[in-house]
């Protein structure tokens, strides 16, 4: 498939798609005659992989160590954010009950739906899954587990 083509069917933009081989994300699997890029089966799924990470808000650097490392184990990365995405729907469900609750007039004060515990099950999901190399890059920036939460 062509860049083109991939970024018809993901709705990526051909700009980022190119970044990515920019920064060797997204390398593609080789080139036409014509100099333009092709990507592969496997390619896609690498693509997909990183449109995952992105829902998480992760950086394209961290995604990148994540991908080049060899101890990547697709299945876990995947339960892993299967995981995390069940905690934030969660999460958006009760958001949309408190919202449904105000439309039907019930005006109760509720704020629990905004409290931090939520996100901080996000965070724990998050670093009880990291490898090790990015966990130990994450403690040396911010100190320790609990700063970087």
């Amino acid at each position: 498939m062509t860049v083109k083509e991939i970024s018809s069917i993901t709705d990526i933009s051909i700009r980022t798609l190119h970044y990515y081989d920019e920064i060797g994300l997204l390398v593609p699997t080789s080139k036409s005659d014509a100099g333009y890029r092709l990507y592969d089966e496997k390619a896609l799924e690498v693509l997909q992989q990183i449109l995952f990470f992105r829902e998480f808000d992760i950086s394209l650097q961290e995604i990148k160590e994540v991908l080049q490392n060899p101890t990547f184990n697709r299945n876990q990365i995947l339960q892993m954010e299967r995981g995390m995405l069940k905690k934030k729907k969660k999460h958006i469900e009760r958001l949309i009950n408190s919202i449904d609750n105000l439309l039907k007039g019930d005006y109760q004060m509720d704020f629990e739906v905004f409290t931090k515990s939520d996100i901080e099950e996000l965070a724990e999901a998050t670093i009880d899954h990291m490898f090790e190399s990015i966990l130990q890059e994450t403690i040396k920036e911010f100190g320790n587990k609990e700063a970087w939460k």
